[in-house]
């Protein structure tokens, strides 16, 4: 499945819970047209469905949905009050073993993993040990600079908001995983890691930038990353979730990949990342290993002023103000523009033949949050 058809597959499915879920009580009739010749879908006209008691009025049209893309294995969870408020689930979490899809599943979600890494981060601000207008040098230990503006530092919050002018370089996009790779310092020493923006005055999606924010956790705590997700969100929230396959507790829950460039389940438990900490910049932009359900409970926090879905404090209210209020955002992108009138955050995610989303309205605290494993 391309990208384009991936985006029409997951906005239908959006669609048809925030049309479900609207309070609107005229006809519905909504669709999506990332690529007019091969995707589209059509609400019924004659009513607005009623999901206030239950999914099952709409599960059949999801079915149909994921019938029609021959998706292979599909979890959704919706967020409504602020609660987890039932998921739905399609197809095989491994075919060849005929291993169905379960709410537990855990998938790499890819780009998805960006916003529990903000959080993490987040948690260590209001404890002091990092500031979000701070020089990220101060906590690297070396100096970064875009060499077109030496003047202009660079901070964590133009990271988390991709304004940091650092980019996605062919050196960074060809670094390898088994702990053989550049070290960070001699990467953000190349020109080609900058943009020709000043910092801080353009947008330019930045998986390296998210990616050294995982490196500053590790550096100010001494800690590996997954440990820190642990302690500050997984642990918390009894949640079986990481950053690495091998952290996860209960592997048998594993799902394989089948889109482009798939990855089986042992490819996934045999990965390897570098272990030497504030040097591990290939793991937390989009290996975040975790259920649908499981994640919206964790960004939850983004419509619930820091408490996740089970009404565990996870981040202060001033923190997900700050994430809110940025122009940008930290973690997602803002206004989906999916139904006129409504303010939603947003993310997807695409690598490995995982196709991930989600959309949150912080104003009503709905979420929905919609992970494939290829088609």
């Amino acid at each position: 499945m391309n990208k384009k058809r991936f985006l029409a597959f997951a906005l239908c499915l959006c669609i048809v819970f925030l049309s479900a879920c609207s309070a609107k009580t005229e006809s519905a009739d909504t669709s999506v047209n990332a690529d007019s010749s091969e995707a589209s879908t059509t609400l019924p006209t004659e009513e607005v469905i009623d999901i206030t008691t239950t999914l099952d009025p709409i599960k059949t049209q999801i079915d149909e949905i994921c019938k029609k893309y021959e998706a292979t294995g599909v979890q959704i969870a919706v967020l409504k009050d602020g609660k987890l408020y039932g998921t739905h689930q399609y197809g095989m979490a491994i075919k060849e073993d005929e291993i169905p899809v379960t709410e537990d599943t855990k998938f790499r979600i890819a780009s998805l993993s960006k916003l529990i890494t903000d959080i993490v981060f987040m948690r260590l601000s209001e404890e002091g040990l990092v500031s979000l207008d701070e020089d990220i040098s101060t906590y690297l230990g070396f100096e970064v600079r875009n060499p077109r503006y030496p003047d202009a530092k660079i901070t964590p919050a133009m990271l988390m908001s991709h304004m940091s002018s650092i980019i996605d370089s062919q050196h960074f996009l060809e670094a390898r995983l088994d702990g053989s790779s550049e070290k960070l310092q001699t990467l953000l020493e190349r020109k080609d890691s900058y943009s020709g923006s000043e910092p801080g005055t353009d947008y330019s999606y930045s998986n390296f930038g998210i990616a050294i924010i995982g490196c500053i956790c590790e550096k100010v705590t001494g800690k590996g990353f997954d440990q820190l997700a642990d302690e500050y969100i997984f642990d918390l929230l009894g949640i079986d979730a990481g950053y690495t396959a091998t952290n996860i507790k209960d592997q048998k829950l594993l799902g394989a990949l089948y889109g482009e460039g798939g990855r089986t389940v042992e490819q996934q438990l045999e990965e390897k990342f570098c272990d030497e900490l504030g040097q591990t910049y290939h793991l937390v932009q989009g290996n975040l290993t975790i259920s649908a359900k499981d994640y919206i409970t964790i960004a939850s926090v983004m419509c619930n002023d820091g408490l996740a879905a089970d009404g565990t404090q996870i981040l202060k209210k001033e923190s997900v103000d700050r994430m809110l209020a940025d122009p940008v955002g930290f973690g997602f992108e803002k206004n989906a523009n999916v139904i006129e009138g409504k303010d939603f955050i947003f993310h997807t995610g695409c690598n490995f033949g995982m196709f991930s989303g989600y959309v949150i309205e912080p104003a009503t605290d709905f979420g929905i949050c919609v992970l494939t494993s290829g088609a």
